[in-house]
């Protein structure tokens, strides 16, 4: 019979196993940091928020403007619901589409839009920054991947394209229809006020 090959070593001194950890596409990482979701499907005992309750009240949130993400962190520390979608059996984007309240725009794609503005807005007056036109290039193609799985996915029309220069107003109208919703802030002094009581 053959003899058995010794081991190849891996560059960094270790035997080569066949398990790398796995490194990001757009930064330096390598971890394997995630959260873990309990195995059960069913609430928790512990919670006794009736499903149209939740429902109710993911709806009120998104009519004052928050954001699908904002109605999860919401929900888990005011009112001690951990998973939406174990409690209602859906999920809060899809709650919030068949109420007709979902955003015109996905949540993270917007959030990559806003910060390409602001990072083009900083190179307007800072023009020698190369690593931020770095950045700027690699947060352009996170964009262009995401609106390339939203299309495939129907989530937005084959035609939506994002254009550099049309982004900020694009930014500038969600944040207005955002705030069409939302109850009006109130001032320092109110806030403050209210705290000393």
């Amino acid at each position: 019979p053959p003899l058995p090959l010794p081991q190849r070593s891996a560059p960094g001194g270790a035997a080569d196993t066949g398990e790398a950890a796995m490194g990001r596409m757009y930064g330096k990482g390598k971890g394997m940091a995630s959260s873990a979701l309990p195995y059960r499907r069913k609430p928790p005992a512990w919670v006794k928020m009736k499903p149209d309750d939740v429902v109710d009240h993911i709806c009120k949130l998104a009519k004052k403007g928050l954001t699908p993400s904002q109605i999860g962190v919401t929900l888990r520390d005011s009112f001690g619901i951990p998973q939406v979608g174990t409690v209602t059996g859906s999920k809060i984007l899809r709650i919030l589409k068949t109420n007709g309240l979902a955003p015109t725009l996905p949540e993270d794609l917007y959030y990559l839009i806003k910060k390409a503005v602001s990072m083009r807005k900083h190179l307007d007056k800072n023009r020698k920054d190369k690593d931020s036109k770095f950045r700027l290039i690699l947060v352009e193609s996170r964009i262009h991947r995401l609106a390339r799985y939203y299309k495939r996915v129907k989530s937005l029309p084959a035609t939506w394209k994002y254009v550099s220069a049309t982004a900020s107003a694009l930014v500038a109208e969600l944040r207005r229809q955002r705030e069409r919703h939302a109850p009006p802030r109130a001032d320092r002094s109110e806030l403050l006020a209210r705290k000393a009581q």
